[in-house]
């Protein structure tokens, strides 16, 4: 279950990226995460009406897991700004792979198949992020902003594993949506300052824009839903390896709807990815 959930995650991110990637230069990468953000918000608000009794660290929790996320969310849209789906998209695929890490330290040991099958799933990553078109991939980044893009992929990878580990821990508190609402407020205002540092954006906010972040920002709450929702679930630091498969899912998805082209090496990658997910299923199975 704890898989599947991860999966689902997989799916709601991989279409929520592909906007990402799409928007993100015309609109502004902080001003679409902003919107993105207190778009989640407005949708999940029916569930702040009834909050469940929590202590000031719990409290403190969600405003420190906020903040992680703000800085997570603009990592990743400040990423897509600047680079195609096949780069960013695989790269930051392989952010559960910490939150495995973080299990292991906490007496969650993998089996030598689950280890074969996270590997496969990190190869995969890699091997996406490195086969792209001598005009596509990493070859439409901008010369000399390579170090750049790294910079915003780690930030993003780093916040969004940390996210997961904080996330799992206060939905039993909250409840999984109630989170997932509750978070969008800090992470709202750290993303602030930087869509106002933002040149003006191209595309103004009518209602396509409004119907796209509507749109992202139900795709981001369902994602966070399903992956708190691990929390209390068995081989949960491996079901978040599920997540991985939205690189998998968004190259395709890139290639038809945005016009990204896929090389035989990014489909090798994508299998790895897949056979990866499907191992670990057969091992938590």
């Amino acid at each position: 279950m704890a898989l599947l959930l991860g999966l689902f995650a997989a799916l709601c991110w991989a279409v929520h990226d592909l906007a990402a990637r799409h928007f993100a230069p015309h609109m502004g990468a902080a001003r679409l995460g902003l919107r993105t953000e207190l778009a989640g918000f407005v949708l999940l608000l029916p569930l702040m009406f009834s909050l469940p009794a929590a202590s000031l660290k719990d409290w403190l929790a969600v405003l420190a897991l906020g903040i992680v996320y703000g800085f997570a969310i603009i990592g990743l849209f400040k990423a897509f700004a600047m680079a195609p789906v096949s780069v960013v998209g695989p790269f930051t695929a392989g952010y559960p792979s910490l939150v495995v890490v973080w299990g292991m330290l906490h007496g969650d040991v993998p089996t030598a198949a689950q280890f074969l099958a996270i590997a496969a799933i990190l190869a995969g990553a890699v091997t996406v992020g490195r086969s792209g078109h001598h005009d596509g991939g990493m070859n439409r980044v901008a010369r000399g902003k390579v170090p750049l893009l790294m910079f915003w992929i780690i930030l993003a990878d780093c916040c969004f594993a940390a996210s997961i580990v904080m996330g799992q821990a206060l939905g039993p508190v909250f409840g999984d949506m109630r989170t997932a609402a509750l978070l969008r407020i800090p992470a709202a205002l750290v993303l602030l300052p930087f869509a106002l540092a933002e040149k003006s954006p191209r595309m103004p906010l009518n209602r396509t824009a409004v119907l796209v972040v509507l749109g992202m920002g139900g795709l981001d709450a369902l994602a966070l839903t399903g992956v708190n929702a691990m929390g209390l679930l068995p081989y949960k630091e491996l079901g978040a390896m599920g997540i991985s498969a939205y690189g998998a899912i968004a190259v395709p998805l890139a290639m038809v709807w945005l016009k990204e082209k896929v090389s035989k090496g990014e489909w090798l990658g994508v299998a790895l990815i897949a056979a990866g997910v499907a191992g670990l299923g057969v091992q938590t199975g």
